[in-house]
């Protein structure tokens, strides 16, 4: 949202900093990025290769924000999994500490434990939902000095708000930070609470997300089991991550206008209680991280009752029927682009 808006929030003195030109300018989202340029293999998926590629994209958004007289937002969502170092480290880099605010937008564990599993899938995992809770779990279960150390436990340090809440908290203060809670659809309502928390005066100019525009939905239930299994066997096959991604792109935009498409995906029935006591353990710590809330802080609370019935075998068929037309209408495509070649 932010980087589509930089010069209207230049009218107002506030910059966000942007990329200098290069070809994939238009592909970077947020300042993630060159977040790497700086922090390199804190991130567990980041090479030494990749953060020397975006070292001088970091150097280029610091001298932006140095440079800058009045309010410069620097975003990037990476910055939730890192370590207190690395987090001091970011803060640091910008030269004024006691003059740096922290916002965090943040959704309940039951929304986001199902949204981040059905996002690797979307990015061509094959790792099954019942294994990815139970990974969580025994992470959790290690205690909170191992999951603030240890570099693997990275979600932990994203997903648990109040310890997330407390890692900046400590850095700055409580009084510099702010926890924005996301109520999901429509976008323009998260949009709103976030331009209140950041308070940047008048702001009439910058214009919202279209109100008819929701919150991305992905998946459903059904279609993400679908999913997963067409990862599984295309890297079994040995398939390049070019056409796995080329179909899966096809795959997912065939789910997309399916009429009835099953149940969203929701946490499963043998984690339920867990995912309860972790909800109400992550909100406790909020409060008593003594941060500043936007927005209303039950929207964070999990409710065992809401969730969805779990996806029926016909419901998963029906979409491995949808998976397969897609790839037969895709297959012809690229015989003949292997032909080209």
């Amino acid at each position: 949202m932010m980087q589509d808006r930089a010069r209207e929030l230049a009218a107002i003195n506030v910059l966000y900093p942007v990329p200098p030109r290069r070809p994939d300018a238009g592909r970077l989202n947020h300042h993630e990025t060159a977040s790497y340029g700086l922090l390199g293999t804190e991130y567990p998926w980041v090479t030494e290769e990749r953060s020397a590629q975006e070292k001088a994209w970091w150097a280029n958004l610091r001298k932006q924000v140095r440079d800058w007289s009045g309010t410069a937002i620097v975003s990037a969502e990476a910055l939730s999994v890192v370590r207190t170092d690395a987090a001091r480290r970011t803060i640091e880099e910008f030269g004024v500490p006691e003059n740096t605010d922290v916002f965090i937008t943040g959704r309940g564990l039951g929304k986001l434990l199902p949204s981040v599993w059905q996002q690797h899938v979307r990015n061509g995992h094959a790792t099954s939902y019942d294994r990815y809770l139970r990974q969580l779990a025994r992470q959790r279960d290690r205690g909170w000095e191992e999951l603030e150390q240890d570099p693997k436990t990275h979600l932990w340090r994203a997903f648990a708000l109040g310890r997330l809440a407390q890692r900046w908290a400590a850095l700055v203060g409580p009084e510099r930070v702010t926890l924005v809670t996301n109520p999901g659809s429509p976008a323009d309502r998260l949009w709103h609470r976030f331009l209140e928390a950041i308070d940047l005066g008048d702001t009439s100019g910058l214009p919202a997300p279209d109100t008819a525009t929701t919150v991305h939905s992905g998946v459903t239930a059904p279609e993400a089991e679908v999913l997963r299994a067409v990862n599984g066997n295309l890297m079994g096959e040995g398939w390049d991550r070019a056409s796995t991604r080329k179909l899966r792109t096809q795959v997912i935009e065939e789910f997309a206008g399916r009429e009835k498409r099953g149940p969203r995906l929701g946490v499963r029935s043998g984690f339920r209680d867990r995912v309860a006591a972790w909800s109400r353990e992550d909100i406790d710590d909020l409060r008593e991280s003594k941060v500043r809330i936007v927005g209303d802080i039950a929207e964070l609370h999990y409710d065992p009752e809401s969730e969805p019935a779990e996806p029926t075998p016909a419901e998963i068929a029906e979409a491995a029927g949808t998976a397969v037309r897609a790839a037969a209408d895709w297959a012809p495509s690229r015989r003949e682009a292997a032909k080209a070649k």
